[in-house]
C-alpha cells in the first residue's frame, strides 16, 4: 500500500527532477555572427552557463565578460580567430566583474591591445590584451601577440586578488614598462605549459613582473628571448612569493642583472627542476632565492679553448657557456669572438648594450 507520506515524497522528487532538467535545458550555444552579429552583443545576451561560439575571422572589438559564468570559445582556434584591438580604447578582454573559474576563454589570438585607462589614466595604460581584477577566469590555448601598454602588463594585468589560470597560452612580442607580457600584483595566477617569447620591458620583467603580495606559479613554461632594459630579462620579482617548476630559460637578456630571473625586495622565488640553457640566463638578486635547477652540461669556451662543463662551473671559471648539449667540436660549436661594444657578453651588440651604456653614464 502506498502511504500519503510516500506519495508526497515521490511528488517532491519528481518536481526536483523536473526543475533540475529545466535548468540544464536553459544553457544554450550562441553563435557569432549567425545568432548575434558581435561578440559583445552575444555576451550581453548570454545567461550563466551559456557558450558563445565565435566563427573564424578578425573581430575588431573590445569585450567585457560582465562577471558572467560563460564559455567564450572560437570555432577554429587561435590561428583562424583574432580579437584585434588596434585603434580601439581599452583592454581587448576584461574580466573585472568577479568571473569565477567556470568562466572560460578558449582559442583566440588577442592582439593590438593598448590597455585600460581607468586605473592610472591615458598616459599609463595597463593590461593591453587582458585585464583581470578580482576574478578567476580560465584562459586556454590563446595567443597574446603584439599588445603594448605604457605602464604595466603588455598582454595581461592581474590584480585585486585575481586568481586566473592560463593553460597552454603563448605570449609573443608584447611590450610594457614593467611586465612586457604579464604584470601580477596582489594576485595568484597560475601558468601551465605556457610560452613567453620575444617580450620586452622598458624597465623590468621582460616577460613577467610580479609585484607586491603576489604568489604566481609557473609549471612547465618556456621563456625564450625576452628582454628587459634594466633587471629581470624573463622575470622580475618584487615583494612576491612565486614558484617555478620544470621551466626552461633560453636567450633571455637583461641590461643589468638577472637575464633569466631577478629576485628583488622581499621576494623569495622557489625554483625546482628548471633549466637555464644559455649564458645570459642568470639568476640574480637577494639571498631569498631558492634554486634547485637541473645541472646542464655543454660546451664551455674558456681561455681560447673549449671544455665540457656545467653552466655554473663554466661561469665560475670565467668561461662562456654555449648551451645545453653543445660539444667542443668546430662543426657543432664555435666559441664566440669578443665583440667591441658587447657590454653584456651575449655575443651581439644591440639595444641592451646601449641600455647598459646609459646606466654606466648615470
Amino acid at each position: 500500500m502506498t502511504t500519503p507520506h510516500r506519495v508526497r515524497l515521490h511528488h517532491a522528487l519528481a518536481l526536483l527532477l523536473m526543475a533540475s532538467c529545466g535548468r540544464a535545458g536553459l544553457a544554450k550555444v550562441i553563435a557569432v555572427p549567425a545568432d548575434v552579429p558581435t561578440i559583445q552583443g552575444a555576451v550581453e545576451a548570454a545567461q550563466h552557463g551559456d557558450e558563445i561560439l565565435v566563427a573564424a575571422g578578425t573581430w575588431r572589438e573590445t569585450i567585457d565578460l560582465k562577471g558572467k559564468t560563460i564559455v567564450l570559445r572560437s570555432a577554429e582556434g587561435p590561428q583562424a580567430t583574432m580579437l584585434d584591438g588596434r585603434g580601439l580604447k581599452g583592454s581587448v578582454l576584461r574580466c573585472t566583474g568577479g568571473e569565477s573559474a567556470e568562466t572560460r576563454i578558449e582559442g583566440f589570438t588577442v592582439t593590438g591591445g593598448s590597455g585600460d585607462v581607468d586605473a592610472h589614466g591615458p598616459e599609463a595604460t595597463i593590461g593591453g590584451g587582458l585585464l583581470v581584477l578580482g576574478s578567476s577566469p580560465v584562459i586556454v590555448d590563446c595567443v597574446f601577440r603584439e599588445n603594448r601598454v605604457l605602464l604595466h602588463g603588455g598582454a595581461a594585468y592581474c590584480g585585486m586578488n585575481a586568481n586566473p589560470s592560463f593553460l597552454g597560452c603563448t605570449f609573443d612580442s608584447n611590450a610594457a614598462e614593467k611586465g612586457g607580457a604579464v604584470f601580477n600584483i596582489r594576485s595568484n595566477p597560475r601558468f601551465s605549459s605556457c610560452t613567453f617569447v620575444r617580450n620586452l620591458a622598458d624597465y623590468g620583467g621582460g616577460a613577467v613582473f610580479n609585484d607586491r603580495r603576489c604568489g604566481p606559479s609557473f609549471i612547465a613554461c618556456r621563456f625564450d628571448a625576452n628582454e628587459a632594459l634594466y633587471n629581470g630579462g624573463a622575470i622580475y620579482d618584487y615583494e612576491s612569493r612565486g614558484s617555478l617548476s620544470g621551466c626552461s630559460f633560453a636567450r633571455n637578456t637583461a641590461a643589468f642583472k638577472g637575464g633569466a630571473v631577478y629576485s628583488g625586495y622581499r621576494s623569495d622565488t622557489v625554483m625546482a627542476d628548471c633549466r637555464f640553457l644559455t649564458q645570459t640566463d642568470d639568476v640574480a638578486g637577494r639571498r631569498g632565492v631558492t634554486l634547485s635547477a637541473t645541472m646542464v652540461h655543454g660546451a664551455c669556451c674558456i681561455g681560447g679553448g673549449c671544455i665540457v662543463a656545467t653552466r655554473t662551473d663554466c661561469e665560475n671559471a670565467g668561461g662562456a657557456f654555449s648551451g645545453e648539449g653543445t660539444i667542443c667540436e668546430t662543426t657543432v660549436t664555435s666559441c664566440p669572438k669578443t665583440l667591441h661594444g658587447d657590454l653584456n657578453n651575449d655575443g651581439s651588440v644591440d639595444r641592451v648594450d646601449m641600455a647598459v651604456l646609459m646606466l654606466l653614464w648615470k
